[in-house]
């Protein structure tokens, strides 16, 4: 399945904001994370930053740093080589790390919602964002598996055209 010039251009382009996404994720994520908060408005004015997450933010921050890495130098070489089997494998991957990058959120937790002033919403978020990331985990997992069958269509079809192709030359 050879691409047009044309798609080949939105594949570029649909590369080039990944980079730059995932870029903006990992400043963020590395230096801004402490706007991670309840903000309250204080009566003269100031306002006081009640963090949100908790030291465990630390131990999952090298995964989701580790994990953006790895999209970006993968995002580069594909804008190198743009083949159908290359490209759909790396995605898979992204999948992937989508799903180990969830898990870890809902394994390590690093959420500490008791700032939130609502006794109720307090309550009712962290199983919110639990069941979040756990969607969230299960969509890359189901897009990894839709995409691994699709490719293993386009695999077995190109391999058989292939056959096809030299028994009758």
């Amino acid at each position: 399945m050879e691409s047009s010039p044309g798609s080949r251009t939105g594949e570029t382009t649909s590369h080039i904001s990944i980079i730059f996404v995932t870029v903006a994720q990992l400043i963020f994520f590395a230096f801004f994370h402490k706007y991670i908060a309840w903000h309250t408005t204080q009566p003269d004015g100031s306002v006081t930053r009640l963090p949100m997450l908790t030291d465990d933010y630390f131990i999952w921050l090298p995964i989701m740093i580790t994990g953006s890495i790895i999209v970006i130098i993968a995002s580069i070489v594909m804008i190198i080589y743009g083949g159908y089997r290359f490209s759909r494998t790396i995605q898979i991957g992204f999948s992937i790390i989508g799903i180990i990058i969830s898990v870890s959120l809902v394994s390590i937790f690093l959420f500490d919602f008791s700032v939130i002033p609502n006794a109720t919403a307090a309550n009712v978020v962290p199983t919110a964002v639990t069941v979040f990331f756990i969607l969230l985990a299960v969509f890359y997992g189901v897009s990894a598996l839709v995409m691994f069958v699709r490719l293993r269509r386009y695999t077995v079809k190109n391999d058989q055209t292939e056959l096809n192709q030299e028994e009758y030359s």
